[in-house]
């Protein structure tokens, strides 16, 4: 199997996790790391049986050093457009954590820049890479319940974070939010014409800005969206996915801790629904197979869109419409609710 060579760029608890990740994934090896703080870096490259030259506190040095063909940057959110552009720059293909930038502009300049350098550029929205996304993907696609019509999100967690997640501006929206409205036009298919938002931080937070959101959204089919989400919650706990109700012509499929199930307005089409288990009169479907998932399945996404030359499904360009609605959604909230409208994956304007 041919390997593609990655530079990893950050070191910290994340970057850990990302260098085990690539480790254990078939057809991509690591190379080099970086991180600004050279003992982290050291750290990574040893315990993943680099040498300790193969640790580097910049990328300009790492690139000199090393014949990687693609970088993967896990660094904070701040840095990713500017490392992204410097490994283009050199004609390097780049997987970027989200989110992709923190403006628009930034976004764009890392789309325009891999479409003139003529390398891949994807985001990692690996929750897309799920059995139970992939499930739902495919029953809508399939057109279990008809149209879309309308759909409601629930997510909530009470994560112990620290360092720059707890710091930065609209953790919730920006960090986690950035997943589930991705997979909204990923997976459930809904475009984003018009979007509301306003968000908030309860008095037990411990998050130095708002981290918990409404938002409302208005799909180019007229979908009715409803999203609400909070990493300061005392509620029960939903998975990370969070809890989803997608409504079409024909039926519901709720999509709920790792389940997926079909509620069909007739109770006929329990008859003849393949992959599926009735139960009280709901569908229980099986959980389409996935080889690789997650951050595995991004790493194998991003190797083949490499080895093919065609884009990624979770390309620069796919996700610029995904961290337009998210900075659409964060403006709406700071100007207490105001309505944007989404232009073709530019930035909202006020309606």
């Amino acid at each position: 199997m041919q390997e593609i060579g990655l530079i990893q760029v950050g070191a910290g608890v994340w970057g850990t996790s990302w260098a085990a990740k690539i480790a254990s994934t078939p057809g991509v090896r690591l190379e080099a790391v970086v991180d600004v703080q050279a003992d982290a870096a050291r750290e990574i490259a040893t315990a993943s049986g680099l040498s300790a030259d193969r640790a580097f506190t910049s990328l300009g040095d790492a690139l000199d050093a090393t014949d990687a063909s693609a970088v993967v940057i896990i660094a904070p959110p701040t840095t990713h457009a500017p490392l992204a552009l410097e490994a283009i720059a050199r004609g390097k293909h780049v997987l970027i954590e989200k989110p992709l930038a923190e403006s628009v502009e930034d976004a764009q300049s890392v789309v325009a820049a891999a479409g003139e350098a003529g390398v891949q550029a994807m985001v990692s929205q690996n929750y897309r890479f799920k059995r139970a996304a992939r499930t739902v993907q495919r029953l809508i696609r399939d057109g279990i319940i008809g149209r879309v019509e309308q759909v409601t999100i629930q997510y909530r967690k009470n994560p112990p974070f620290f360092g720059f997640r707890a710091e930065m501006d609209e953790p919730l929206l920006i960090d986690m939010s950035i997943h589930h409205l991705d997979a909204l036009r990923g997976i459930v298919g809904v475009e984003p014409a018009t979007v509301r938002a306003r968000s908030w931080n309860p008095s037990w937070s411990i998050f130095t800005s708002n981290s918990a959101a409404l938002v409302e959204i208005v799909g180019t089919h007229g979908e009715q969206v409803l999203y609400t989400g909070s990493w300061s919650s005392h509620g029960t706990p939903t998975t990370w996915d969070g809890a989803w109700q997608i409504e079409g012509e024909r039926g519901a499929i709720a999509w709920d801790q790792n389940r997926v199930r079909v509620h069909f307005r007739s109770a006929f089409d329990t008859v003849f629904m393949p992959g599926a288990v009735e139960r009280d009169g709901v569908m229980e479907v099986d959980l389409d197979v996935v080889e690789h998932e997650e951050r595995a399945g991004t790493l194998r996404e991003f190797r083949r869109a490499i080895l093919e030359g065609t884009a990624a499904e979770t390309s620069v360009n796919d996700n610029l419409a995904s961290i337009s609605l998210v900075l659409a959604a964060v403006e709406s909230a700071k100007q207490d609710g105001t309505t944007f409208t989404l232009q073709n994956t530019t930035e909202g304007t006020k309606s």
